[in-house]
């Protein structure tokens, strides 16, 4: 083989290894999990948007749930209890620790992301809130849940990880 194919054939060959094991590494479980929080104003509503890695949402339900027919994919019966789930890990209370209560709205499989949404009504928070997010908290002590608060000036971002419980964010 001629050195100049050679070079050149190895050069692919590294590129399609990398290419491979960055497939491989991706689908492995992200244990993180990104929720915005929105001071919709125009609405008069808290909304709020929690948004899983699907492969993760994948794994835990069949835990969560005792089931190894769960299937977050194609049974709306699965998402709706993961839904539920989510909706029982995820609380606001106002600074003076009067809750705040959530409505689940509605969840949905988008691409590689699982969503979940509730909202409330706007509280009359003057200064901040205290929020909780435990989901698969309780099933992966390493997973990290992400709080970004929005729409009270800058974006105020919480990481749920550890033992780190009600979190409080001020405006």
């Amino acid at each position: 083989m001629p050195k100049g194919l050679f070079v050149l054939f190895t050069a692919i060959s590294a590129v399609v290894a990398s290419l491979l094991a960055t497939n491989t590494a991706f689908a492995h479980q992200q244990k993180a999990a990104e929720t915005t929080v929105l001071f919709n104003k125009r609405s008069g509503h808290l909304e709020i948007m929690h948004r899983f890695y699907l492969h993760d949402t994948e794994h835990a339900v069949q835990d969560l749930f005792n089931d190894k027919h769960a299937d977050i994919l194609d049974s709306e019966k699965t998402q709706q209890q993961f839904a539920d789930y989510v909706s029982q890990q995820f609380y606001a209370k106002t600074l003076t620790d009067q809750t705040i209560t959530l409505n689940t709205v509605g969840f949905e499989v988008d691409g590689k992301f699982f969503w979940v949404y509730q909202d409330a009504p706007l509280p009359k928070t003057e200064k901040g809130l205290k929020l909780y997010n435990g989901a698969l908290r309780d099933l992966w002590p390493t997973q990290i849940n992400m709080v970004n608060v929005e729409g009270q000036g800058p974006v105020k971002t919480l990481y749920f990880q550890d033992n780190k419980d009600w979190l409080a964010v001020y405006f």
